[in-house]
């Protein structure tokens, strides 16, 4: 970049640059950021951290604690029961000391008891009215269970553990949460016992339960115990290098003995509990487990890792202290009392780090730690999220599976105030603390020319009130004395009031100044920097509270002197006061060159890729464009570029079909813009293939077939295209036909022969169904031309004339002759206005067709003086040349002139969401754009896709092309009963099909 006076700048943006700087810790040879940041060992505890949400530079954050207030008790492990949250948000928790499942509903968010409910509970039948009633066999009182261990499966069964008092058998209880009902019993098999202390799903849809003798036991998603044989796992994965072929066989005597049978469950290492006692279990995504110790001989609790039934790894929370200060270091402990897996935060990669929130047994906080399992190894990272509790009565954490805001865990605890139980969510709160300051030193940077006046440093950041940003410089000619030599501190940066010095970044995002944030560019005037080569400290430092955030540096160089070149040489004969005026007009010179940028980057106004956004109502009057307040920053400079292609088709399909797709599709590639193009042409997201559908070109179909509602709306029988009649055919052919079609109707085996005039002694109906299905169009013209000459030769104007339409011209020099002549011409001049504009029609298709009016009287035989005398016949010509004239001007000419000049524009919209006020806004905005761009002479409609679709009713036609992806979700959402319309729905389940149900649909 070159400014104005031929200036530049060296620049630090984005993570890779930042990594190239060095963390001034007071070492000989400092590390790299890049270094410090890679290695997980020691990113924890560097001073200085990227953000990667925007790219900034920022101190640190470390860890907070949380203290108890005084009348706060610490969770009770005789709580710690079990909690989970089904599919739809209710939560299930054991309370009473086991006696009872508790259930929050997601709805009204009250509490109730699940289990047991009423009748599980009565022992006997009511009493009668008179006396008691006879005992009945096998009705005995239930027997009391102590529930432990609760867990939602994902065929969503709510399963809990119990082990009733009175005898040693256990089992599990299994309520299917879909279908309702009492719950199944299942007894663990003897001589196995089970006392469970939680369970967690497995991603198969099984079971994972711990027990209080520090075993795991699996089951199946059919609750089928899983046999796990940890020696043929560790066999698997380490083979023995010699051994015996598995085909090889064994003499009779020397039979190999049969392997003990594998227990259904699996110890836990007591190297892996370390003296403390394992409180929860949760399962990874591979199906791998992951145990919870309370603690350790060090007083932290420990992540266990077992996969197959063998340890691969274990990993204390000890690394916790690497987040806190150094003064808070030492006094840290934690003792878990209970984890859950960290839901996926909204906005993430399709796999990220796994997270598990630890409940410190204090219960008043929460710590999140990053799991990452290498080989058999587990690592855990902490992170400095600050999750307080409010007032934890000891339950277990519920997880529902997925975070609904930007810092929810997805997890929820049982808080218990003064007056009631409630669960609450388990958020982040924003009140991280960080580093109070580190400093960096950026890279050497190179003028490439020597005893180079480095003038100033840009600074793009935030630097809340409380925090200060300093910079520190050094310079040389010599790259090699440059480390050697001593940092001078230069004046704090200032905020610059009008944003950005670089043009382009005046309005940019993130560049505006905001004082009371901090946020904009600072700047600062290096004092006495002159070499080639130049290096910076900057030092952030903050309050605890916030931090600075540095985005970008910028050090600009060589000084443009005013002193050099615009003052006498009197002015600096001084040294001290020449140095103090060059410093002094460079305050100055900033201004006066950022104006000069202005005016010499004028030119990007006037191009729409970087003209500000306030501009462009501004450029695009000198277009003689009016842009639609509803339109985006992204489409108006689209419109505004592809202006003069618009404003040359303007009126066409193909414009009208560009103007409609940029006003509601969220994207337009601009080679459609390339016309001239079909009117019909696909866009590349078929989604938004806005279609122009000129009336003219639907002439040959019924209305049934346009989506319009005719007047008879029961189901009739359509005829195809190819079952009309042709002219090659004849005259006798359609007599044919005709006579086939009367029989049909039940008239009468002979019927008067076919003409454009409704033959008498028939139904109207009948000669109009047969025109409609054989001809494809109902002669008009000669039916009103001869209703009119009727009314004429009644009022007796037409001397010597009979009742028929004249088909010939009267010729002759006599009185009769000439009046005749007369009383046809008179007839003609004395027609409706719209009766004459359709006689016209036909006398100028006539005109167009012959050239003159002797070609017509040599091809049809007939002997009209001239083309504006020629009447309609009122028989089907037998003739080829006259029937093909007949046939071409009422099948073709009439069917386009009717439609003539009406258009319809199919857009592919039907509400997101099957929202009916915003489908009305997006076709109102439609009929906007659609009313500028039409021809003044033009009437048209809006109809959406959906429109076509009528219900027992099939349209094939040039309306009804919908393309390959007309069942995409964004075009047809799922339909919502009473809302919805069908044709613009689809059927679709919100949620995934449970794997042990079996999906009904038609």
């Amino acid at each position: 970049m070159i400014d104005a006076n031929g200036s530049r700048f060296d620049l630090l943006l984005g993570r890779a640059d930042w990594e190239r700087c060095r963390l001034d810790d007071g070492s000989p040879s400092p590390r790299t950021l890049a270094s410090l940041w890679g290695d997980p060992s020691l990113d924890e505890s560097t001073p200085l951290r990227f953000d990667e949400r925007d790219s900034h530079v920022i101190l640190a954050p470390q860890a907070s604690r949380f203290h108890a207030a005084a009348d706060d008790a610490p969770p009770q492990g005789t709580m710690r029961r079990g909690a989970a949250a089904d599919a739809n948000g209710n939560v299930y928790a054991i309370v009473d000391g086991g006696a009872r499942i508790e259930v929050r509903s997601a709805g009204s968010g009250r509490l109730s008891t699940f289990w047991p409910s009423a009748e599980h509970t009565a022992a006997l039948p009511p009493l009668g009215d008179f006396a008691p009633a006879p005992p009945h066999a096998g009705l005995t009182p239930p027997e009391a269970r102590l529930l432990s261990g609760l867990a939602v499966l994902k065929g969503q069964h709510l399963v809990a553990g119990f082990a009733p008092n009175s005898s040693p058998t256990s089992g599990l209880l299994v309520f299917d949460l879909l279908a309702g009902g009492p719950p199944l019993e299942l007894s663990w098999p003897s001589p196995w016992v089970m006392s469970p202390i939680d369970m967690a799903p497995r991603p198969c849809g099984g079971l994972a339960v711990l027990d209080q003798h520090h075993r795991v036991w699996l089951l199946n998603r059919q609750l089928g115990m899983v046999a796990v044989d940890p020696a043929m796992a560790a066999h698997a994965a380490h083979p023995a290098d010699f051994g015996p072929h598995p085909t090889a066989a064994l003499p009779p005597d020397e039979a190999a003995p049969a392997p003990a049978s594998p227990e259904p469950w699996f110890p836990l290492a007591p190297q892996d509990l370390g003296g403390g006692q394992a409180v929860a279990i949760e399962v990874m995504p591979d199906g791998a487990v992951v145990v919870l110790v309370d603690a350790a001989a060090d007083g932290f609790a420990r992540i266990c890792l077992y996969d197959q039934g063998l340890p691969r790894g274990q990993a204390t929370t000890k690394v916790l202290r690497d987040v806190f200060s150094p003064q808070e270091r030492d006094s840290v402990k934690l003792r878990g009392f209970d984890f859950a897996w960290h839901a996926t935060p909204a906005g993430t990669a399709d796999q990220p780090v796994p997270r598990l929130v630890v409940l410190s047994d204090e219960g008043n906080q929460a710590f999140i730690f990053e799991v990452r399992r290498q080989a058999n190894a587990l690592k855990l990272t902490a992170l400095p999220d600050f999750l307080p509790l409010r007032r934890f009565n000891g339950m277990r954490l519920a997880s529902l599976g997925a975070a609904r805001a930007e810092g929810d865990t997805g997890l929820l605890y049982r808080s218990q105030d003064s007056q009631q139980d409630r669960w609450l969510p388990l958020v982040c709160q924003r009140r991280l603390k960080h580093v109070l300051g580190a400093s960096l030193i950026t890279p050497a940077f190179d003028a490439r020319e020597a005893a180079c006046v480095w003038h100033r440093v840009m600074l793009d950041a935030q630097v809340p009130r409380g925090c200060r940003l300093r910079v520190a410089s050094r310079c040389s000619d010599d790259p090699a004395v440059l480390a050697d030599l001593p940092f001078v501190d230069e004046p704090d940066p200032v905020l610059r009031p009008d944003g950005s010095e670089l043009p382009w970044l005046l309005n940019a995002p993130g560049s505006v100044t905001d004082g009371a944030r901090g946020l904009g560019t600072w700047e600062l005037l290096l004092q006495a920097c002159q070499g080639q080569w130049l290096q910076l400290r900057v030092r952030l430092e903050g309050n605890e509270l916030s931090t600075p955030r540095l985005g970008a540096l910028r050090a600009w160089r060589p000084r443009f002197s005013y002193l050099q070149r615009y003052l006498p040489a009197v002015y600096r004969e001084d040294a001290a006061s020449a140095d103090f005026l060059e410093r002094f007009l460079a305050l100055f010179e900033g201004g006066f060159t950022t104006l000069e940028d202005r005016i010499a980057s004028a030119s990007a106004l006037f191009d729409v890729r970087s003209a500000p956004a306030d501009t462009l109502d501004w450029l695009a009057s000198w277009l003689g464009l009016v842009l639609d307040p509803s339109l985006n920053e992204v489409r108006r400079r689209q419109l505004i570029r592809h202006a003069v292609p618009l404003f040359q088709y303007r009126g066409t399909p193909q414009a009208i079909r560009l103007a409609t797709q940029l006003t509601l599709s969220p994207e337009v590639a601009d080679e459609e813009f390339a016309l001239p193009a079909s009117p019909q042409q696909a866009p590349r997201d078929p989604r938004w293939h806005v279609r122009v559908v000129e009336s003219y070109q639907t002439r040959q179909l019924p209305p049934e077939l346009l989506g319009e509602t005719p007047v008879n709306d029961a189901p009739r029988l359509l005829q195809q295209q190819g079952a009309r009649w042709s002219v090659q055919e004849g005259a006798a052919g359609l007599q044919q036909r005709w006579q086939a079609w009367v029989q049909a109707q039940g008239g009468a085996a002979s019927a008067p022969p076919f003409a454009p005039v409704p033959p008498a002694g028939l139904p109207v109906s009948v000669w109009q169904g047969f025109c409609e299905t054989t001809l494809g169009s109902v002669p008009q013209l000669a039916r009103e031309l001869q209703a009119a000459w009727l009314t004429h030769v009644d009022s007796g104007q037409a001397k010597g004339l009979g009742p028929s339409l004249p088909q010939r011209w009267p010729e002759g020099s006599s009185e009769a002759a000439r009046q005749q002549q007369q009383a046809w011409r008179t007839f003609i001049g004395q027609l409706s206005p719209r009766l004459a504009r359709s006689l016209k029609r036909w006398q100028g298709f006539l005109a167009r067709r012959h050239l003159r009016i002797g070609n017509l009287r040599a091809s049809t035989g007939a002997n009209w003086p001239e083309f504006a005398l020629v009447p309609a016949p009122i028989a089907v010509p037998t003739e080829t040349v006259p029937l093909a004239d007949w046939t071409a001007f009422e099948t073709r000419v009439v069917p386009i002139g009717e439609r003539a000049h009406s258009f319809s524009v199919l857009v592919p919209v039907s509400g997101p969401e099957s929202d009916l006020d915003e489908l009305n806004r997006q076709l109102d905005l439609a009929r906007r754009v659609i009313e500028l761009e039409k021809p003044a002479h033009t009437r048209f409609d809006v109809r959406p896709y959906w429109a076509m679709f009528r219900v027992g009713q099939v349209r094939l036609g040039l309306d009804t092309l919908l393309g390959d992806q007309v069942n995409k979700a964004a075009l047809a959402p799922p339909l919502v009963l009473g809302e919805g319309h069908i044709g613009a729905s689809r059927t679709a389940l919100r949620r995934e099909v449970p794997p042990d149900r079996i999906l009904l649909e038609c």
